[in-house]
């Protein structure tokens, strides 16, 4: 049992995917029965800004960002915001969580869209 937790975790490292239990650490707020699935990334750097619900499910290749450094390199300025995803709800596969976003509960955002 060990050992497949074991390469499993390399797997994900392998492809890039985070660690929940290391988010989670460094403060991200998760509730019961959250489902990541494969190629998913969230924001590491401001992971203490996302609170993602109970029942919670992110179909493949979901993105979550909590800052956008696009304009850094003409102003000086990084925008930073929470990201909070509400009880019951499917993101689906190739979406995108921008920063100051709330999604309430029992939501469904379709695959490829940008929130």
């Amino acid at each position: 049992m060990m050992k497949n937790r074991l390469i499993q975790k390399i797997i994900r490292r392998i492809r890039g995917e985070p660690d929940v239990n290391k988010l989670i650490k460094l403060g991200m707020k998760v509730g019961k029965n959250f489902c990541l699935q494969p190629q998913c990334m969230i924001d590491e750097s401001f992971c203490w800004l996302i609170k993602i619900g109970d029942n919670v499910t992110f179909a493949p290749g979901v993105k979550v960002f909590t800052h956008d450094a696009s304009s850094q390199h003409h102003i000086h300025y990084t925008r930073v915001g929470r990201v909070e995803i509400g009880d019951n709800t499917f993101i689906g596969a190739g979406s995108i969580i921008l920063p100051n976003v709330t999604i309430g509960s029992n939501c469904i955002i379709g695959a490829g869209s940008v929130v």
